[in-house]
This record gives structure tokens, sequence and C-alpha cells, in this order.
């Protein structure tokens, strides 16, 4: 009959008992997990306010750099409207409508459909994500009023604008109230832009420069 041998409950562990717990156990520590858990829980919201924010640059690149100025070819040389960032009188409308024709003019509407509809809504949607997930709560209503007063501002001022082209005799009244929400809009779209770019940038900064040099001084 053989008999076990029991090992003292004082006896030292070996080294092989020492390194199977350790391969066994976790392989962090609690701290370095919940570290990288709060780093990947921050790692989405940034995805998806960025994902946004390139998104309605691409739309202004497209439509104010590249469809705008094109549509110049269509109308004498002369820029649209809504690309006036001071403004335009009765005689630039006047001046439009004698150079450009019918399919000229509903060129330029089907691209205020699209684009100049898309550009407007992609803006408030990245403003009220980075609004959500990124500003401090001093600045985020006024920016979010903004962003949503520019997509309204510039929504109705495309149609304005499509309306006094087609319009026979276009009032002073009609020109002056569309000018007036071209240079509005273009004055909201630089502020909310400003502080939405603003917003971003300094968050990015933080996370990549700052936090990693605080956690590395600690």
């Amino acid at each position: 009959m053989s008999t076990r041998r029991k090992k003292p409950r004082g006896a030292p562990q070996s080294s092989a008992d020492r390194s199977s717990r350790t391969s066994a156990g976790p392989s962090a520590s609690p701290v370095a997990g919940s570290a990288a858990q709060r780093a990947a829980a921050q790692s989405q919201p940034m995805m998806l306010v960025g994902a946004l924010v390139v998104t309605a640059v691409f739309l202004f690149g497209y439509l104010h750099l590249l469809v705008l100025p094109q549509m110049t070819q269509l109308s004498g040389g002369f820029a649209m409207p809504d690309a006036r960032v001071l403004g335009y009188g009765l005689e630039d409308v006047e001046r439009l409508q004698h150079v450009m024709d019918a399919d000229a003019r509903g060129q330029l509407s089907f691209v205020h459909k699209t684009a100049g509809t898309l550009f407007p809504l992609a803006v408030l949607l990245a403003s009220w994500a980075a609004v959500g997930l990124v500003m401090r709560r001093r600045a985020r209503w006024l920016v979010l009023v903004g962003a949503a007063a520019f997509a309204v501002v510039d929504i109705v001022d495309n149609v304005l604008i499509d309306r006094l082209l087609a319009a026979d005799a276009p009032s002073t009244a009609a020109v002056t109230t569309a000018s007036t929400l071209t240079v509005t809009g273009w004055a909201l779209l630089v502020v909310v832009g400003l502080c939405v770019l603003v917003s971003v940038l300094t968050r990015l900064f933080r996370r990549t420069v700052i936090e990693p040099t605080t956690q590395r001084g600690d």
C-alpha cells in the first residue's frame, strides 16, 4: 500500500508552481485593464465625431470648391449668388438671368437640392456629435443653436436663389432677403466650423500628447 506524501504547508513553493500560477492568472492588472477599457470607450465616440467632421469638410470642398466654381462656365464667368460671401444685389441677379439659360438654372437647382442640402445637414450632425461628445458644457448650446440656424438659413437661401433666377422680374426686397441669408449663412458656418474644429483638435491633442505624457510621468 503506497502512501501519498503531503507537502508541508509552510514549505516554499517551487519555481514550476509559481510559473504555473502566473500563467493561469490574469495577464494584466485590474488597473491596466480598466485603463484600456476607458481608452477604448473614448476612442469610439471620437471616431464618430471624426467621421462626421470629415464628411462635412468633404461636402464643403465638393460644393464650394468644385461644383459652384465650375458653374461659372455656364454663367459667363460670374459667380453663383450663394458663393458670394459679401452678398449681391439686383443687378447681379439680373446679369445671371441674362447669361444663364434654362438648362444652367436647372443644373444649379439640382446642385442646391443635392449637395446644397446634404452639406448643411452634415454640418448640423457633426456639430451635434461634437457638442455631445467633445465640447465643454459652456459652449454646447451656442454651437448647436448656431449649427441648426445655419442649416435652416442655408437651405432656405438655396430655395430663394432658385426662385430669383427663375422669376421674370425679381424684386429688390427678395434679392436683399436672399443676399442677407447668404451673408448670414457664411458667418454662421465660419463660427460653428471653427468651434467644432478647435474642439476636436484640442481633444485629439490631449489624448495623443498630454495624457500619454502624464501617464508616463506617473
